[in-house]
């Protein structure tokens, strides 16, 4: 209150002088509160606008799909890894059975019933045999074995003599020469 008010009620002037600094200290601190107050406000405010354009860029954005969308990527992912892991059992499978070539003999083989249990693959093991009996070619066994054509090569190399008795190269045009004693 002002002074004047207190000294229109009949208070003496040393004790109205006291309210009105009383008073006066108790608005000030109100004035602060209020100016505290007004700040917090503000800062309200402005994280509201924040929000609300943080907000817009989403708008016509549906989470439910998102989710979805996400939980149908990890899955691929892991049927992906897990198609890489038993490709590469399958390789190693294939390469110890002695496949001549892995590619045709893997083409061979029914996916459909191989599985994976931890390290080891399932449903393999039979197909590769039955492979083996069937088609004998596609494996290492079945090269070793030889035909004879009656037909047989012999480099000089191999036996640590060349044909020209020199350092051991020999072009064809000196061993055609050579050869028919030209």
């Amino acid at each position: 209150m002002k002074l004047e008010k207190i000294l229109a009620l009949g208070v003496a002037e040393d004790i109205a002088k006291k309210i009105a600094e009383l008073s006066d200290a108790e608005l000030a601190a109100e004035a602060a509160k209020l100016t505290d107050k007004d700040a917090e406000l503000t800062m309200a405010n402005d994280k509201i606008k924040e929000l609300n354009e943080t907000v817009k860029k989403f708008d016509g954005v549906d989470v439910e799909k998102l989710k979805a969308d996400l939980e149908a990527a990890n899955k691929k992912y892991a049927d992906d890894m897990e198609a890489i892991k038993i490709d590469n059992a399958l390789d190693v499978m294939v390469a110890e059975a002695g496949a001549v070539d892995k590619e045709i003999v893997k083409s061979q083989l029914d996916r459909n019933i191989i599985k994976r249990d931890g390290d080891k693959l399932i449903g393999v093991s039979e197909q590769l045999e039955k492979l083996k009996a069937d088609k004998a070619f596609l494996f290492g066994a079945a090269s070793a074995e030889k035909s004879d054509t009656g037909m047989t090569a012999q480099l000089g190399e191999q036996h640590n003599t060349s044909p020209t008795g020199g350092s051991g190269e020999v072009t064809l045009g000196s061993a055609l020469k050579e050869h028919y004693n030209v």
